[in-house]
């Protein structure tokens, strides 16, 4: 079952101290962290598991770095996008962190970054993302869950991008 919280303002600290985890593990290897997703956008609605967004430094392939950060207890999600790499850490069996790590070159365009940035700019956008949201609350598969915010999603995407000058785009990356 889908399960969605009211927003929580620790979340921002939680963001903060992750980073700093990760940043260590990583090193040089990783040049900016960001918080992304529904946690990242005070007010709205989220499952509560915190997502990060790492920019990989030039040459740094963002699908080779498993190795770096499994002493921080993240573990590949090989099922995941095939355009940046995806890990994930768990405590006693439920995902609490997702690290989406791109490529330098793809850090300014990352659909999830341009997600975020809209929601903060836009309040009309953010109140219809959030009564979506509640109305898929609950139901019993993920997918139907995903599967039912994409066109909304896609929607608020596609504008900021075109904002940025930027042409449309599909915004699940599989």
């Amino acid at each position: 079952m889908v399960e969605l919280v009211e927003h929580r303002a620790e979340w921002a600290e939680d963001f903060r101290s992750e980073a700093a985890r990760v940043t260590r593990a990583l090193g040089s290897g990783v040049t900016a962290i960001e918080h992304i997703g529904s946690t990242a956008v005070p007010g709205l609605l989220a499952k509560p598991v915190i997502d990060l967004a790492a920019r990989a430094a030039a040459g740094v392939d963002p699908f080779a770095i498993g190795s770096l950060l499994e002493g921080v207890g993240y573990v590949r999600h090989s099922n995941g996008p095939k355009n940046h790499g995806v890990y994930v850490r768990s405590s006693s069996g439920a995902r609490t962190h997702i690290l989406h790590v791109f490529a330098a070159d793809a850090w300014e365009h990352c659909n999830q970054r341009l997600f975020r940035d809209a929601l903060l700019r836009d309040p009309v956008a953010r109140q219809r993302y959030a009564e979506l949201k509640r109305s898929l609350s609950g139901l019993d598969d993920g997918r139907d869950y995903t599967a039912g915010k994409l066109d909304l999603v896609e929607e608020v995407l596609n504008t900021g991008r075109a904002r940025r000058g930027l042409g449309p785009t599909s915004a699940w990356d599989k």
